[in-house]
């Protein structure tokens, strides 16, 4: 009977999350598009890429607190979901009315969305530790983020083509209206797939919580101690950069709606068709190799972004974002169920993303902060050299800060459970194999292979 309750219950767990890349891909995809049209300056958006998110990570740890004294899951889960559903109402509303205050009341309303959302992540994440099968973990949540990219997509296109249309028209506040009243609908639908799910009894022990100092005291004896270190300075490495692509690629380039909305989607595309593969690879040869490939690919896609400002070059950069991000976004997760315990995995967790979102918010902020202060040209021996940008100076940056963590870190993580060793030229011939072409046996709905009609996930 357990058995066939938790099948039925991972069945919603994906329909949740087709829900919630919905929301993603129409709503999370255009808030810097939003920014951007509202006028935010660089440092503003800067500002309301990392303040949003430090404060939401924090609200897991109020979350957490909920959770050992209801020790009921789902109703800290429910109300999270179904409230930031409703935040996108005053997201929307309050810059458009309040014009002069638009910035200010953005990021407070983000910071809402954020806040509200991270208070059902821990018990989210210690529910599905439970439901989900240890054996199985690789391969089930590859199949669930790639069903999830999919409808992201089909959402960002959406979205991006009524963005265009309605820029066309003059009215781009309407597209704006639209896609963001359907990202709060879709979250609103995955409160209910969430709601339809098993809930097991929660039991956590005293001995099971732990102060911040005694999680980080471990950090010389304790491998997923240095992971959280590891990724939360990848975090910081990434923002300096990462909120600033948009503002390029809109600002700079002068890209279209339909351009970025292209752009983006490439990305989900590539995750799409990639993020298979990395599962069933993490499963048999271990997360920790998956974070080692992709701990080293990541620095070289945004100094990538300084050798051209060809749209179509621009794609191909993008699928190389799209497929590393894959595997090392999929390994991350399934890391933490490797290395944590279900009664210690919701505080772990909400630890975790505070120290992640902590890494985001300083990069943020001192992207933001240099950008207004790096040059648009340099002189050597009388030489003047014009950028495009002078972000670009901080995709440069990013790239480097990304080497120097992986650097540092990657040959410090040690694999949880027991995997087949690879020596490294088959890991060659393996990695080469992932190709985001290789997807297209799947149909893209199904999962399923057309040839066999097996599931792709077996």
């Amino acid at each position: 009977m357990a058995k066939k309750t938790y099948s039925k219950s991972l069945t919603y767990a994906i329909k949740d999350g087709i829900y919630f890349a919905i929301m993603g891909g129409a709503g999370e995809s255009y808030i810097s598009a939003f920014a951007i049209f509202m006028k935010l300056s660089n440092s503003q958006i800067g500002l309301l890429a990392s303040i949003p998110q430090l404060l939401g990570a924090f609200m897991q740890l109020l979350s957490v607190s909920l959770l050992n004294r209801l020790k009921n899951r789902m109703p800290i889960i429910l109300y999270g979901v179904a409230a930031q559903a409703l935040s996108w109402i005053p997201l929307l509303l309050l810059p458009l009315i309040f014009k002069q205050y638009a910035s200010l009341l953005l990021i407070i309303s983000v910071t809402a969305y954020y806040i509200f959302g991270n208070l059902s992540t821990p018990p989210w994440n210690s529910l599905m530790g439970d439901i989900v099968p240890e054996s199985n973990r690789g391969a089930y949540f590859g199949y669930r983020n790639r069903i999830m990219s999919i409808y992201s997509l089909g959402a960002i296109v959406i979205g991006g083509l009524l963005l265009h249309g309605t820029e066309k028209a003059g009215n781009p506040w309407i597209g704006f209206s639209v896609i963001f009243v359907a990202a709060m609908i879709a979250r609103l639908l995955s409160a209910y797939s969430l709601s339809k799910m098993e809930n097991p009894y929660y039991h956590v022990d005293d001995k099971d919580d732990f102060s911040l100092f005694e999680f980080f005291a471990g950090f010389r004896h304790s491998t997923f101690v240095r992971f959280v270190i590891y990724t939360g300075l990848m975090h910081f490495s990434v923002m300096l950069a990462g909120p600033f692509f948009a503002v390029y690629m809109l600002r700079d380039l002068k890209f279209s709606y339909l351009q970025f909305m292209i752009a983006v989607s490439v990305v989900v595309l590539a995750q799409y068709f990639t993020l298979h593969n990395w599962g069933k690879f993490g499963d048999r040869f271990g997360n920790r190799k998956v974070l080692e490939i992709t701990g080293f690919t990541l620095p070289i896609v945004p100094v990538l972004w300084l050798f051209t400002d060809n749209f179509y070059f621009i794609l191909v950069i993008q699928m190389i974002a799209g497929l590393t991000w894959a595997g090392f976004n999929l390994s991350m997760a399934n890391f933490i169920y490797d290395a944590i315990p279900s009664p210690r995995l919701a505080k772990c967790v909400a630890i975790f993303n505070i120290v992640n979102a902590c890494g985001i918010f300083l990069g943020g902020i001192i992207g933001g902060w240099l950008s207004g202060y790096l040059p648009g040209s340099i002189v050597i021996f009388d030489i003047s050299i014009n950028i495009i940008s002078n972000l670009q100076w901080l995709f440069l940056l990013s790239g480097i800060s990304r080497l120097i963590m992986s650097l540092i870190f990657v040959p410090t993580l040690k694999e949880i459970r027991e995997v087949e060793a690879i020596t490294y030229k088959e890991l060659i011939i393996r990695v080469s194999s992932i190709r985001p072409l290789s997807g297209l046996k799947f149909d893209l709905f199904t999962g399923r292979d057309k040839k066999n009609g097996r599931n792709s996930d077996e």
